[in-house]
C-alpha cells in the first residue's frame, strides 16, 4: 500500500511538471530556465524513485527523463507535447503530404 502514494509522486515529478511547464510562453532567457527547471525536477523524480520504489518505477522514471530530455531538441520540454506536435505534422492536411514526400 506504500508503493501507491510514492508512483503518484514519481509520476508527477516525472511527467507532468515537464507537461504542465511546455504549457507555459515565457520570455527568452526565462523560457530556458524554466525547462532547465522541468528536467532538474525530472531528474529528482528519478532519484526519489531509487531511493523510495522498485526497480520498474526506477526504469520508468529515468525512460521518461531521457525521452523529456532528448524532446527538447523538439523545443519541448516535455516528451507527450513533442509526441503531440509530430503526430500533428503527420495528421494535418496541409503538411502531411509535404512530410510524407521529404521523410
Amino acid at each position: 500500500m506504500l508503493e501507491k502514494p510514492i508512483l503518484r509522486q514519481v509520476v508527477g515529478w516525472v511527467v507532468v511538471v515537464p507537461l504542465l511547464v511546455s504549457f507555459l510562453r515565457l520570455p527568452f532567457p526565462l523560457g530556458w530556465f524554466l525547462i532547465l527547471g522541468s528536467i532538474a525536477a525530472s531528474i529528482y523524480g528519478v532519484r526519489f524513485a531509487s531511493r523510495h520504489a522498485s526497480r520498474r518505477v526506477t526504469f520508468f522514471a529515468l525512460t521518461m527523463t531521457v525521452l523529456n530530455v532528448i524532446s527538447l531538441a523538439i523545443g519541448h520540454a516535455s516528451v507527450l507535447v513533442a509526441l503531440y506536435w509530430i503526430s500533428w505534422l503527420y495528421w494535418y492536411p496541409y503538411y502531411s503530404s509535404w512530410v510524407y514526400w521529404n521523410f
